[in-house]
């Protein structure tokens, strides 16, 4: 009876301990609130511009919602693993994540994306002292770079000329010089490996290598094209990048750099305004098909960012620049366009951040930038600011109020030129 009592004791103990060990963490934020805005859209060629107002109770303007699973396990001697899973969510529809609402009898949609948003999903491993890697769709290093030396802290409003967030104050098939969504830089990268160091004096390095070349042969679909002629692969597509951040007592200064090429085989055009970011396709975060300027072609898309805070205890103060040039690395003969032809995106930005009260804290940030072409001689000047506002009624609940206008001048042959939009939100924000 005593033996039988002593193994039940072990294996309770090895149990225990064994829990102790590994953990799952659920996580995630809700974001509600009313969102509003007046936009005005660009002439093109000698065009009236048009003027759009905007007014919902809607999602997401100071932080996109998600749900999210993380979970770490020790496996001895200072190692552990670890893994995440996130997905958006759109608390304003039908779907929990992604999916189109739509009423048959109103014929109203709200909002489109897949069956379920993946925002991350990765897995890896740890050193302590050492550091770690992981594999799976995961943030960029500028992304993370930027996360870091924002004022705004990534909200949805328009205003932040580094960080181009998801906001929706134009018409669904417009794009704007320098303030189209994503425009900034990638914000993730699927098929990636990463790996981060430890700190150590004070630096920390790190990388990134993502990779998805299939390098396929496809046959010509029947009746398009003669089914023996070879039309090439169409998902090669790879990138990688480096980032460094330096921390001394209250100064923190961090750099990244990124490059992606995406080899297309099938016409793919661009003006100068024109990038897509959230595709669920492999190409996400470079450019999309639009006009006339590329036709099948190697793309290269190169971004960088350099970004600094500064702690003076009643306010912390930030700087950032961000800097995009999208390559065409082939001549192409149809369309006349050479190698080298390049679309090139710059933009500068200060703010400050402060706790005003214990329970109030506001930021305030301004910006301006560049966007040009060196086909056509097009080019486009923005500006934009925001102000904001948390109270905070807990440590997971807080209040807000956003404010942020943009706009585009300088040159009249540019698609967009003249553009511009104030937007304003005030919600409620969830951690869990």
């Amino acid at each position: 009876m005593k033996k039988s009592l002593l193994a039940v004791a072990a294996i309770g103990a090895f149990a225990s301990a064994a829990q102790a060990q590994s953990s799952v963490t659920v996580y995630g934020i809700l974001d509600v609130g009313y969102i509003g805005s007046n936009a005005r859209e660009g002439t093109v060629s000698g065009g009236q511009a048009q003027k759009i107002q905007k007014s919902a109770f809607g999602q997401s303007a100071e932080q996109t919602s998600r749900l999210g699973f993380k979970g770490t396990e020790d496996l001895g001697g200072g190692a552990s693993a670890f893994f995440t899973v996130e997905l958006g969510l759109t608390p304003q529809n039908s779907e929990l994540s992604g999916g189109t609402a739509k009423d048959s009898i109103q014929n109203t949609t709200n909002g489109s994306g897949s069956a379920v948003d993946n925002r991350q999903s990765f897995v890896g491993l740890k050193k302590n002292g050492i550091g770690q890697f992981a594999f799976g769709r995961q943030y960029t290093p500028v992304f993370n770079t930027g996360a870091a030396t924002s004022p705004g802290q990534y909200n949805n409003v328009v205003g932040d000329v580094v960080y181009v967030g998801g906001t929706s104050v134009y018409a669904s098939t417009t794009n704007q010089s320098g303030n189209t969504n994503g425009l900034g830089f990638t914000n993730r990268a699927s098929n990636a490996l990463t790996a981060q160091s430890d700190r150590f004096a004070g630096f920390q390095v790190g990388g990134m290598y993502a990779l998805n070349n299939q390098n396929q042969t496809e046959i010509g679909t029947p009746g398009v094209v003669a089914p023996t002629t070879n039309i090439g692969g169409n998902t090669n597509w790879n990138g990688w990048g480096l980032n460094g951040n330096f921390t001394w007592q209250k100064l923190y200064v961090g750099v990244a750099y990124q490059s992606f090429k995406t080899a297309y085989t099938s016409g793919v055009a661009s003006s100068a305004t024109t990038v897509n970011l959230n595709s669920a396709s492999v190409t996400s975060g470079q450019l999309t098909s639009a006009g006339g300027v590329y036709a099948p072609a190697q793309i290269s898309d190169k971004q960088t960012l350099v970004g600094a805070t500064y702690d003076f205890g009643i306010l912390k103060a930030y700087a950032q620049w961000v800097g995009r040039k999208v390559q065409n690395d082939y001549n192409t003969a149809t369309t006349g366009t050479n190698a080298g032809e390049q679309l090139n995106r710059n933009a500068q930005q200060i703010g400050v951040r402060s706790y005003i009260t214990p329970t109030i804290e506001s930021w305030a940030s301004v910006g301006s930038g560049k966007i040009k072409a060196t086909y056509g001689g097009s080019s486009a000047n923005f500006f934009g600011y925001q102000l904001g506002s948390n109270y905070y009624l807990s440590k997971r609940t807080n209040l807000y109020a956003i404010y942020g206008q943009t706009q585009t001048t300088s040159n009249s042959v540019t698609a967009g030129v003249g553009s511009g939009a104030n937007q304003y939100a005030v919600g409620v924000r969830h951690t869990f």
